[in-house]
């Protein structure tokens, strides 16, 4: 009986957790979606604790329906932990994106977990 009572506690107390090594996903705060003439200006910040993998920008009309998809590659961006001054432009000339289209900006780390931001396209503000 003592003999099972140690088998039982050498197998409760070696097991370990998965989620113990996982970092938490990628964490997305989007600033701007704006049309500036023919493209789309985004900026936004990203703090991700696993090294970028990918991202991708998605323009969807308010029923969902898909106007543009563009993946990401600039290495300022791609395999680095954390993003402060995301800033990219997106050419959206014939796509008829219009204001009140939705911007999807997902961020997918290296261990596979991503997150994804949205946010409601507008109009470039006029300067004074």
């Amino acid at each position: 009986m003592a003999l099972a009572c140690v088998f039982t506690l050498s197998f409760s107390s070696c097991s370990k957790d998965d989620d113990d090594d996982k970092q938490p996903a990628p964490v997305i705060t989007l600033h701007e979606a704006n049309i500036e003439g023919d493209e789309l200006c985004t900026q936004a910040d990203v703090e991700a604790k696993g090294r970028t993998a990918s991202i991708l920008l998605l323009i969807e009309s308010k029923d969902g329906t898909v106007k543009v998809t563009r993946p990401v590659t600039d290495s300022k961006y791609i395999g680095v932990l954390n993003i402060d001054g995301f800033h990219v432009h997106t050419d959206i000339a014939g796509k008829n994106v219009v204001e009140g289209d939705v911007l999807k900006l997902t961020v997918t780390d290296a261990q596979g977990l991503s997150t994804t931001a949205q946010k409601s396209i507008t109009e470039e503000e006029e300067e004074e």
